[in-house]
């Protein structure tokens, strides 16, 4: 009996030893730095790229050109509407010229005194066609004359009335508005047609180039890959069984190949989501298999180059 209770606490220990052994002590990655992707804005025809894979280009740089004669055509485009809409207001804010008011006051004049001259003789057909002297036709075409010329003179009137007011707040303030679109629409042209000059966002690195000069590219193709010269930082896969043994903020060892002394590094960030799930139930053995991708920013190691595979011994 006490042959088989020592046999079966060997038994115990080998499996606890095992299960212990089969949790990661080291989480693995690469160094890694910021990548920015260059996208064309539009369908264009690339006509000259002023770089190439692996050179170093710094903030403002002009990297590729696209072809910028459709986004010429429109920014003229934009600025003939805005032409036009700025030479509708000032008509609209410079008034009456003197000559459409004298021309307008003049017909406004004749117009009544044709109206005066109907009227008098409205008023003299009518003493005859109450003596009997003539008849009912010729004192209803003298009426209507006489209401035909008087609303003719009112017309006049209120045509001259317009022209020597001027313009209404309501038309200056729609043309207004009208001038201010033309030049937001010359303000996006001019910007869209700017972007036509692919530049560098910040300093760093070519690191893709898969296009040439000559060819044609849709609007959101990735021109250019571009690797940040900024601190690099650590990617590594933290099983998880160390999530709660790390944490954001913690100061952590980084080690790579052919470099003696550790790398100081501070966790940046762990991922909330398993970088991968299995495909087989997550029992508690599996769960263990599952990694957190985790983010460690590099103390003093800006000429590390970046995919450097790299090490972090777990606490």
């Amino acid at each position: 009996m006490k042959r088989h209770h020592t046999l079966l606490v060997t038994l115990l220990f080998t499996l606890l030893t095992a299960c212990q052994s089969e949790e990661p002590t080291y989480a693995m990655g690469n160094v890694e730095r910021d990548r920015i992707i260059l996208s064309a804005p539009a369908s264009e025809q690339i006509v000259l790229v002023n770089v190439e894979e692996g050179q170093s280009v710094a903030k403002g740089d002009a990297l590729l050109q696209l072809d910028t004669r459709s986004a010429d055509a429109l920014i003229a485009q934009r600025r003939a509407e805005l032409d036009q809409a700025n030479a509708a207001l000032s008509a609209l804010t410079a008034g009456t010229r003197p000559e459409q008011l004298s021309a307008s006051l003049a017909a406004l004049e004749a117009t009544q005194a044709a109206s005066k001259e109907a009227e008098l003789k409205y008023q003299r057909i009518e003493q005859l066609y109450k003596s009997k002297v003539v008849g009912k036709a010729d004192f209803d075409a003298a009426k209507a004359t006489r209401d035909s010329s008087k609303a003719k003179a009112q017309q006049a009137h209120d045509q001259w009335l317009e022209l020597k007011n001027g313009a209404r707040e309501e038309d200056i303030a729609q043309s207004n508005a009208k001038v201010q679109a033309a030049k937001a629409a010359l303000s996006w042209q001019t910007k869209a047609r700017e972007d036509l000059t692919i530049k560098a966002p910040l300093d760093g690195t070519i690191d893709t180039l898969p296009w040439h000069m000559g060819d044609r590219v849709s609007a959101g193709t990735q021109l250019i890959s571009l690797l940040s010269s900024g601190h690099p930082y650590a990617r590594v896969y933290l099983p998880a069984s160390a999530l709660t043994k790390v944490k954001a903020g913690d100061a952590i060892d980084v080690y790579a190949d052919d470099i003696n002394s550790p790398i100081q590094g501070r966790v940046r960030n762990i991922r909330s989501q398993p970088a991968y799930t299995p495909f087989y139930a997550l029992n508690e053995r599996d769960r263990a298999r599952l990694m957190y991708l985790t983010d460690i920013d590099l103390i003093d190691a800006d000429k590390l180059p970046t995919g450097l595979a790299v090490e972090v011994r777990l606490p």
